[in-house]
C-alpha cells in the first residue's frame, strides 16, 4: 500500500513494515519480531527500488559484472538464470557490480550503472556449486532455500564499488531441456525498450507513482547508447564456462572488451 503523506511517501508492507520515503532518506517502521533478514529483503529491494525510481533513476531486475571497466548486466525474471551467469563471471576474476536489482543513471548523456552491495542471492545447488558449501550462509527469505553470499576475499570473489559505464544489457533465456547452442543476436530499439521496462525491478511502483512516461523516456536514451541483446543458453553448470565465452567474444564484436 502507498500514499502520499505531504512531502513524502508511506509505503506499507503488510507484516512488514513501514517505510517513509523522502527524497533524501528513507524512514523504516518495522513490526514487532521481525527477522532481520526479511526487513533486509523488503528495505534493500521494493523500498530502495521506491526511492531510487522517484528520483528518476530507473531499476532493472538485474545483475550485473564489470569487464574491462563497463558494466556487463544480465536481465530476466526470476530463476531465469541472470545470478548463476553473474557469480560464473565473479568465479572467473571479474567483479561483481549488483546482484538482482540494477539502478542506471545518466551522466553527461553517458548510461551508468551503480552499484548495489556486496553479496549475492543463490539457490543451493547455484552456492555449493560456487563456494562448495551452504552451510553458514544466512537465508534471503525464511520461506525459501536460497542464501545470501557476501562478496570479498572473505567468502566469494570481488565487488567494485564505483559506478561503471554501461558496457552491455544481455536478455537472458535458458534454452530447453537438451539444447546445447548458445544463441547471441541484436534486439530492435523498440522491442529492447518494452522489454527493459517490463523487467523493472518493482513494475507496481513505477505505475503507483505514474512514472511510466518517465521511465520510457530513460529507457529510450540507454538503448540509443548502449546495445542490447537476447541470450539464450542451455542450463547446466558445466556450459557457464562456454556461454561466458560466448559473452566475450560478442562484447568484443561490440567493441565493449578486447
Amino acid at each position: 500500500m502507498i500514499w502520499k503523506a505531504g512531502e513524502y511517501y508511506r509505503v506499507l508492507f503488510s507484516d512488514v513494515a513501514c517505510f517513509d520515503v523522502t527524497p533524501d532518506s528513507i524512514v523504516v517502521y518495522p513490526q514487532a519480531g521481525l527477522s532481520y533478514q526479511l526487513l533486509n529483503t523488503y528495505f534493500l529491494g521494493p523500498a530502495m527500488s521506491f526511492w531510487l525510481e522517484w528520483r528518476g533513476i530507473p531499476t532493472l531486475h538485474a545483475s550485473a559484472v564489470v569487464a574491462n571497466g563497463h558494466a556487463v548486466a544480465f536481465i530476466s525474471q526470476s530463476r531465469g538464470g541472470k545470478s548463476v551467469l553473474a557469480a560464473s563471471w565473479v568465479q572467473a576474476g571479474h567483479p561483481l557490480l549488483t546482484d538482482d536489482i540494477l539502478a542506471v543513471a545518466h551522466d553527461h548523456g553517458t548510461p551508468i550503472g551503480y552499484p548495489g552491495y556486496p553479496q549475492m542471492r543463490l539457490w543451493a545447488d547455484e552456492a555449493q556449486y560456487f563456494l562448495g558449501r551452504s552451510e553458514g550462509l544466512e537465508y534471503v527469505h525464511p520461506a525459501y532455500l536460497k542464501y545470501r553470499v557476501p562478496i570479498g576475499p572473505a567468502c566469494f570473489g570481488r565487488f567494485c564499488h564505483t559506478p561503471q559505464p554501461m558496457g552491455c544489457l544481455y536478455l537472458v533465456e535458458r534454452s530447453e531441456a537438451g539444447a546445447s547452442e548458445i544463441k547471441i543476436a541484436p534486439v530492435a530499439p523498440t522491442l529492447a525498450v518494452v522489454t527493459l521496462a517490463r523487467h523493472s525491478f518493482a513494475p507496481h511502483i513505477v505505475e503507483a507513482l505514474k512514472l511510466q512516461v518517465q521511465q520510457l523516456e530513460i529507457l529510450t536514451r540507454l538503448v540509443q547508447r548502449v546495445p542490447v541483446r537476447r541470450l539464450v543458453y542451455p542450463s547446466g553448470f558445466e556450459q557457464l564456462a562456454a556461454v561466458r565465452e560466448a559473452i566475450l567474444n560478442d562484447l568484443a564484436e561490440l567493441r565493449v572488451v578486447g
